[in-house]
C-alpha cells in the first residue's frame, strides 16, 4: 500500500472547492526516501511563489517547513534522513493561533518530536495556503511542478482543523518499533486519507486515492 514517485515528473494534485481551516491542520505520512543533491517537495500549496507554503527535503537531506509570505517563516528540523532502506513516519502539526511561537509548527519522526535548527516560526494567526482554494500537490512544488519527490509514500493523511500528535497515527509495538495505526478522527473540510491500495488513478478506494 505505497506509491513510488520517480523524482522526475510525477506528483498528485488537487484544488479544494472551498476553504477549510488555514491555520490549524496536521499532515501525517510514511516515507521511504532516496538521498538527493537537490530539494524535494513532500507537500506544497499555493499557485505562485508568493503564496507557496510547503514541506520539503533540502539538498542536505533535512526537512524544512517553509511559509512563503512570511519574510523569515522557515522551520528547519535538525535530523538528516539518508537511509534509503528505512520507512520514516512524519507528522507535521500546525496551529498558528498558538501564542507561543514554538507551538505553531511541530514536527515528529517515528513518534518523537524533532528539534529545530532555525526556528523562524510563522506569525500568530498566519493564514497558510493549506486548505485554501489553490492548487495543493504531493510530491512536487505546487506552482511550478518542480522539486519532484523521489521515493515511496504510504498512508498519507491531512487533517483539516486539528493539531494532532503522532499517537493519532502510530504506536510502538511490543518490540518498541513504531508502527502505523488507522486514524479514527474527523478529517475536516479538506482533509483526506490516501491509502494507495490499488493501481490506477481513480480518487477512491479502487485507485490510488
Amino acid at each position: 500500500n505505497s506509491l513510488r514517485f520517480n523524482g522526475a515528473n510525477q506528483y498528485l494534485s488537487i484544488t479544494p472547492g472551498s476553504a477549510g481551516n488555514r491555520r490549524t491542520f496536521t499532515i501525517s505520512c510514511w516515507l521511504k526516501v532516496q538521498p538527493e543533491a537537490s530539494s524535494r517537495a513532500i507537500i506544497s500549496t499555493g499557485d505562485n511563489s508568493g503564496t507557496n507554503d510547503y514541506v520539503y527535503f533540502t539538498s542536505a537531506d533535512k526537512i524544512k517547513f517553509s511559509f512563503a509570505t512570511e519574510s523569515s517563516g522557515d522551520v528547519q528540523f535538525d535530523p538528516i534522513f539518508r537511509d534509503p532502506a528505512a520507512w520514516y513516519h512524519f507528522v507535521f502539526a500546525v496551529d498558528t493561533t498558538q501564542g507561543t511561537a514554538a507551538n505553531r509548527v511541530k514536527g515528529y519522526q517515528n513518534g518523537v518530536q524533532m528539534t529545530v535548527s532555525n526556528n523562524s516560526y510563522p506569525s500568530q494567526n498566519y493564514d497558510t495556503a493549506f486548505n485554501n482554494t489553490v492548487v495543493q500537490r504531493i510530491g512536487a512544488r505546487s506552482y511550478s511542478a518542480t522539486q519532484y519527490y523521489d521515493g515511496y509514500m504510504a498512508d498519507f493523511v491531512l487533517v483539516d482543523g486539528s493539531q494532532l500528535t503522532p499517537s493519532s497515527f502510530g504506536e510502538e509495538n511490543d518490540n518498541g518499533v513504531w508502527i502505523p495505526i488507522q486514524y479514527s478522527g474527523s478529517y475536516g473540510t479538506n482533509g483526506f486519507f490516501l491509502k494507495f491500495q490499488q493501481t490506477g488513478t481513480s480518487q477512491n478506494s479502487s485507485g490510488i486515492g
